[in-house]
């Protein structure tokens, strides 16, 4: 009997000894499959929207951003603005009341008001409405940039502004100021990464005013995110 045992223990070793000379013959393309190069994670996530207040004194406006790394992201920022304002008929005014305001930080770090045309005579690029700062000494929140005027919004056109900032960049959006009945303002602001793989969570505020006016609005909006 224990012979029989030894044999049999023989016989199953020997069936689960592989020859050396055997050769397994495997696809690797198809055990290990080639995938795309995995893209680096969406970032829009991660950034938080910060809360700032629309009724801060420019006086005392302080640059929000944080110092440019070496290895910066540049961004492509694109503002975006528009008012209405019309009649009982349904017609754009020629004579504009609106007084909103929509305000974002430029690329020179400087606070810039963009606010409503009075009418087609005056300029796109406005009349004594200049870019704005903290630094103003006599707090009236007027102070010229090199001479440089800030944009305004005509009744009823979209007024478009792209610049390129790097990370740390504060992408602000304020939007304020009075209306009459049956106006309206809008405004948005967006970044995209260089490369298009960063997206940034657009900051936007749409606001009509409704009422018997004029009258300001009752939500105004102001928000920030800084660039990753």
């Amino acid at each position: 009997m224990k012979y029989i045992w030894i044999m049999c223990l023989l016989l199953v070793c020997g069936c689960n000894t592989i020859k050396e000379d055997a050769v397994i013959n495997e696809e690797y393309e198809k055990l290990f499959p080639p995938k795309e190069i995995e893209k680096p994670e969406n970032k829009r996530g991660e950034l938080p929207v910060e809360l700032c207040d629309p009724d801060l004194a420019l006086k005392s406006y302080k640059y929000p951003g944080t110092e440019t790394p070496d290895d910066a992201e540049e961004y492509t920022v694109t503002l975006s603005c528009s008012f209405a304002e019309i009649d009982r008929s349904g017609y754009f005014v020629s004579d504009v009341t609106a007084q909103y305001e929509v305000r974002y930080i430029n690329e020179k770090k400087e606070l810039v008001t963009v606010r409503c045309a009075k009418n087609r005579d005056e300029s796109d690029e406005g009349d004594s409405e200049e870019a704005e700062y903290a630094d103003d000494s006599s707090g009236s929140g007027n102070v010229s940039s090199n001479g440089s005027t800030a944009p305004m919004m005509q009744n009823g056109e979209w007024l478009e502004i792209t610049f390129k900032v790097h990370s740390g960049f504060p992408m602000y959006l304020c939007v304020t100021g009075v209306g009459p009945r049956d106006s309206n303002v809008k405004a948005s602001i967006k970044a995209m990464s260089a490369d298009g793989l960063i997206e940034i969570p657009e900051l936007k505020s749409e606001q009509y005013q409704n009422e018997e006016g004029p009258n300001m609005l009752k939500h105004p909006y102001c928000e920030y995110i800084i660039l990753p």
